[in-house]
């Protein structure tokens, strides 16, 4: 306990006097600093060169003694906290190791301060333990702010870089290897790794990210590319397709490409897995690949040569009522969809023989009989072409079939 005699004045001034006494051998506190901090696993690799280390030891100590002995400390101090954790965020020190040796300050300080105490200073020394450690703590907190400030700095950075390299990489389908190389670094992949790459339109892309996300959880590297109307996922994948891919981007309507066998196949499967969500959009919420969107995206490459089609496949479906024309295309699409005219007539709430009259209707209308698989794709094509124009250029789709009563 302190003197109950001594004024509150004469301890201040004689802890001021004690802080000079630790300030005067500001080479003993550098050097017991730098020893400590380099015990610290990243600084004993050498990310912070000496010279940096030497400087920064020398301005911290001038910083906190300032502000413990009540001075008014140098403007080129006060900003010194935040400038070091940029520093350190910019040369890679892992934020636990710029912690571990800030702590090192509150040590070498309290060490340096009892080393010079007096005997009759030890009441002083309790007194002020906690404003020792409030000033470094202070300080301590300044840095790792300045630390997570240069971290979202460096990260927008990051995936700006990122961003513009895989850009690159998109722009053609054949891609040169420099621009390969460049892009397996952004991305962190090996430029022969099998790439998971799938295209959400609009709206779906927020629910492409969700799944991005699930993915990187699973500690696999994950883009997303905004690219023109699309967002493209691109994420390492391994093991089997199919099943695994739709449980992966459940929830997504989005086209999936061929999963790409390097990075040199990334644009051409982006470009498919675009066309795939543009053909797509609109419908199930699911992911669609070339299997099974196959018919909008045939349509859809059929460009104005779909309307000659729909003019020589279907005009006889035009003589007839609209009531009778929905009842035929959806017998059709029906039948094709499953091959059995039982199945049809049950899903149709119809007859057997009612299905098997409307197909030969069809037949005398059109020419194709759709029980024959040549002219059934002929046929189905044509319908996908011409709900292209009813439904959008966007939105062309499998034919959503409702249930149609018989008469």
């Amino acid at each position: 306990m302190h003197n109950p005699a001594e004024s509150s004045a004469e301890r201040a001034r004689r802890w001021r006097e004690l802080v000079e006494r630790v300030r005067d051998d500001a080479d003993a506190l550098r050097a017991a600093f730098l020893r400590r901090v380099r015990a610290v696993p990243s600084y004993a690799r050498g990310l912070v060169p000496d010279e940096r280390l030497e400087v920064d030891a020398d301005d911290t100590f001038a910083y906190l003694l300032g502000r413990l002995a009540g001075r008014t400390v140098p403007e080129r101090l006060c900003e010194l906290g935040p400038a070091i954790g940029r520093d350190r965020a910019r040369r890679g020190v892992p934020l636990d190791d710029l912690l571990t040796a800030v702590r090192q300050d509150f040590q070498v300080l309290w060490e340096a301060l009892r080393a010079r105490a007096a005997l009759d200073e030890a009441a002083l020394l309790v007194d002020r333990v906690q404003t020792v450690w409030a000033v470094v703590e202070e300080y301590s907190t300044r840095i790792r702010r300045g630390y997570q400030e240069e971290e979202a700095v460096l990260a927008r950075e990051r995936q700006g870089e990122r961003t513009a390299l895989v850009a690159a990489l998109l722009a053609v389908d054949d891609p040169a290897p420099e621009d390969v190389a460049r892009a397996a670094i952004a991305l962190e992949l090996d430029a022969d790794d099998d790439v998971l790459v799938a295209a959400a339109a609009g709206g779906d892309a927020v629910a492409l990210r969700r799944a991005a996300d699930r993915l990187a959880a699973d500690g696999r590297p994950v883009h997303v590319q905004p690219a023109g109307r699309h967002s493209v996922l691109l994420a390492r994948w391994e093991g089997p397709e199919g099943a695994p891919v739709r449980a992966a981007l459940e929830g997504v309507r989005c086209g999936v490409g061929p999963t790409a066998h390097g990075l040199g196949e990334v644009p051409r499967s982006a470009r498919l897995a675009g066309e795939l969500a543009e053909v797509t959009a609109g419908g199930p919420v699911e992911p669609r690949t070339l299997a099974s969107a196959w018919l909008p995206l045939a349509a859809a490459r059929l460009g104005d040569v779909g309307a000659d089609l729909v003019a020589a496949e279907l005009g006889g479906l035009d003589g007839v009522t609209p009531a009778e024309r929905e009842r035929l295309v959806a017998t059709v699409l029906r039948y094709v969809a499953t091959g059995s005219v039982a199945d049809t007539a049950a899903s149709s709430f119809c007859h057997r023989n009612t299905v098997l009259n409307r197909l030969r209707r069809v037949t005398a209308l059109t020419g194709r009989d759709v029980t024959v698989p040549a002219d059934a794709a002929v046929l189905v094509l044509a319908l996908t072409c011409r709900d292209r124009p009813a439904r959008g250029p966007r939105e062309c789709q499998r034919w959503a079939i409702a249930d149609v009563e018989c008469p």
